[in-house]
């Protein structure tokens, strides 16, 4: 397709710079049926978009500047017998009645019969694209009597349906994208556990029922002040990451007038510039035994327990019928998981969770 084309001097820069600001498909046909006729003038516009099965009766979206009568008239005996059409999905490329085919099957056609009812004698078609694949097109018509369509115009319907193809699958992703946001959100509004995502610069981006929960419940129990110590220490995180770097934290507030502790465990995303912050309620003193208990597997909670006991590495693995090696592999993990260096910070982490003095001796 070799016409030259002069989109310097068209609405072709309008079009595009519109099309970019569309968000939903509806909008995409809208900036096409308002700006395209300054583009490509023509004497009939269409936009079809099809369903799954390209060759069914009733394609998904259709609509035209033409009558209701013609889009019938079309659907019922011309989409079946249009040449224009069919070259359109056997290459992928915009064809028209005139340059691309030849005259004999085109005048024998029932869609240049359809088009002639309506006073038109030209037809034009662009493939609206997505993966590769044909899912609709863009039609054009001129009148009988007027101006064929050029190899020019071939080439500016190319770009009109590469260019629409674009806004589609944009729309399309952005679409997807927010369902599948929606679903994690819901995901997350049913996670036992609170969490809080903030960017950064500590701006909140996201909390879930349960985070919201153990704030409120904080709130009305003691005043705004627990609350806000709640708050400032997923802030605090958030500060120390910017400031210091590092991957994880592990803190907790306790509310003296309901004796509830929140364990919070924060993590750092540097790849996507966030934070994701772990609320854990500690309301009774089983689930206070251990700071970020939820974070350590089972079999990690049991070395970290007898760790807090006072026990040798030798010990441990006596009472948990692994090899010493195999203990000291566990406290490498544990170690990173509660952002703490050795035994000593590890005892005082797991004591400093407890509303009861360490047992002398121990």
């Amino acid at each position: 397709m070799s016409g030259k084309v002069d989109i310097a001097n068209n609405g072709f820069f309008k079009f595009v710079r519109e099309l970019n600001d569309t968000q939903t498909i509806d909008d995409v046909r809208d900036v096409y049926f308002a700006t395209v006729e300054e583009v490509l003038p023509a004497d009939g516009i269409g936009f079809y978009r099809f369903a799954d099965d390209r060759d069914s009766a009733s394609p998904l979206e259709r609509s035209s500047t033409l009558s209701d009568v013609f889009m019938r008239t079309y659907e019922e005996w011309g989409r079946g017998d249009d040449p224009v059409l069919e070259a359109v999905l056997e290459h992928g490329l915009p064809a028209d009645s005139h340059v691309m085919l030849s005259s004999l099957r085109w005048n024998s056609s029932a869609a240049r019969s359809i088009l002639l009812s309506e006073g038109l004698s030209f037809s034009l078609e662009a493939p609206i694209t997505e993966s590769g694949s044909v899912v609709g097109t863009v039609n054009f018509a001129r009148a009988v009597g007027g101006r064929p369509f050029r190899e020019e115009d071939l080439s500016l319907a190319r770009l009109i349906s590469e260019h629409l193809s674009l806004a589609i699958e944009r729309v399309r992703r952005a679409n997807a994208l927010s369902e599948h946001v929606c679903m994690v959100q819901g995901a997350l509004d049913r996670f036992p556990h609170g969490v809080v995502v903030s960017d950064t610069h500590g701006k909140k981006l996201f909390s879930n029922r349960s985070a919201k929960r153990m704030m409120g419940c904080l709130n009305r129990a003691s005043g705004s002040h627990p609350t806000g110590n709640l708050e400032s220490l997923v802030d605090g995180a958030v500060a120390e990451f910017s400031e210091f770097g590092g991957q994880t934290g592990t803190t907790s507030v306790c509310d003296d007038a309901s004796g509830r502790r929140i364990i919070v465990r924060s993590y750092r995303d540097p790849v996507r510039g966030s934070v994701i912050s772990l609320l854990y309620d500690c309301a009774d003193e089983e689930s206070a035994e251990l700071p970020a208990w939820g974070v350590l597997s089972p079999r990690e909670q049991e070395i970290a327990a007898l760790v807090s006991q006072g026990l040798t590495t030798k010990q441990i693995a006596q009472k948990a019928f692994v090899s010493e090696n195999t203990v000291k592999q566990h406290l490498k993990r544990i170690f990173a998981k509660t952002s703490v260096r050795n035994r000593a910070e590890l005892v005082q982490l797991i004591w400093s969770s407890r509303e009861r003095p360490p047992i002398p001796g121990r």
